[in-house]
């Protein structure tokens, strides 16, 4: 699934060219795709045309496209969609059910297994966490969020009404940066954990940002190229594997019914004297 770094870069490329023009057609909107929306297929596909995009937003892992009609048209890429930009005389692909076209450009989305969202929404206020890329999260938020929870703590970030866009691979990278076990109760972690949590977060976000997100199979940007992400993970993806820092093998448990990478030397389920401690250098979480 497109987590936080995928999405935002496909914001990054739609906000720098889609303000500002105008919607000739909805070519194709498939009924099967709206849910959950102020409006039906017909009525979003009567707003949309006509009207110009005036900014693109991102709120966790959900796409808004702000229209000079008034409302929002919210897009989530579920499990395997793909949101990109091709010149309308390009081939269209299977499972494309959505075509916008403007000026000689589509914008569509491909969803095989149908897993996405399209709706109308009149704000993105959506029932979801903190952004871990804005200023608002911090040691201390963090710390609030998890207080007096005994599941574990890579379930606990996985939780969208946490922490918005974090998902399961960064999770894991986030855990291992940290050097903290994904089976650990959440509550229990200390002020220093959760500053070395926090800003592992943050690191693991924003290079993946660097490398145009994660592609393992479904995921392109808005121009239809994989990321780069998948050739610097640290854990996730490569049980069996030596780790980066000691040598180990990388070992893989399921975790709440998710997969979970983790080091079992850099990552022990219980933290004694003399561990080893991980600087996460050069993350200042209060820049963003």
């Amino acid at each position: 699934m497109p987590e936080l770094p995928e999405v935002e870069t496909i914001r990054r490329h739609l906000e720098a060219v889609l303000p500002g023009r105008r919607i000739d057609a909805v070519i194709h909107l498939d009924e099967r795709m709206v849910k959950r929306s102020l409006l039906d297929a017909a009525a979003i596909r009567s707003r949309l045309t006509g009207a110009r995009v005036t900014r693109v937003t991102r709120r966790g892992k959900f796409l808004g496209l702000y229209l000079s009609s008034g409302g929002i048209l919210l897009l989530h890429l579920g499990m395997s969609g793909r949101l990109v930009i091709e010149l309308e005389s390009a081939l269209v692909k299977p499972h494309t059910h959505f075509i916008v076209r403007m000026g000689g450009d589509d914008l569509r989305l491909t969803d095989p297994r149908r897993f996405g969202r399209i709706a109308w929404v009149s704000s993105l206020d959506l029932d979801l966490g903190i952004d871990p890329l804005s200023r608002r999260f911090t040691p201390a938020s963090l710390a609030q969020l998890l207080e007096g929870r005994s599941i574990a703590v890579k379930s606990a970030l996985l939780n969208q009404s946490l922490i918005a866009g974090l998902g399961n691979i960064y999770a894991d990278e986030a855990l291992f940066w940290s050097g903290i076990h994904p089976l650990r109760p959440a509550g229990t972690l200390g002020a220093d954990e959760m500053d070395r949590l926090c800003r592992a977060i943050r690191k693991v976000l924003r290079r993946s940002l660097r490398n145009r997100g994660t592609s393992f199979s479904d995921y392109v940007d808005a121009l239809g190229h994989p990321g780069e992400n998948q050739h610097h993970l640290d854990v996730y993806g490569r049980e069996g594997q030596p780790c980066r820092r000691c040598r180990s093998l990388i070992v893989r448990l399921v975790v709440g019914g998710r997969s979970s990478h983790y080091c079992p030397q850099c990552q022990v389920l219980r933290r004694t004297q003399g561990e080893p401690k991980f600087e996460i250098e050069g993350e200042n979480y209060a820049e963003v």
